[in-house]
């Protein structure tokens, strides 16, 4: 008896909570709120400066593959594999 009386008042807080949360998220003061604060941020990116693009050609490539393949010791079984004569 004690734990159905229990789990009754755990479904009844429970839907009140997510009454007052809905009736909170779609009241009208919670809309204006919204909106006020969307506006401010898009006055506020409005004053922002659009700064000058300076990353060209920052990047440079290197081969090194070759380098590596170069220093790179040989084993046995790649000379028996390969196809060139070395």
């Amino acid at each position: 008896m004690l734990r159905k009386t229990k789990n009754a008042i755990y479904i009844i807080f429970f839907t009140i909570f997510i009454f007052l949360i809905t009736k909170h998220y779609f009241s009208e003061e919670n809309r204006i709120l919204i909106n006020k604060t969307r506006s401010t941020y898009s006055i506020e990116r409005l004053k922002l400066r659009v700064l000058k693009n300076d990353t060209n050609n920052i990047i440079e490539y290197k081969n090194e593959l070759d380098d590596f393949n170069n220093k790179r010791k040989k084993r046995i079984w790649e000379k028996l594999i390969s196809d060139r004569n070395e």
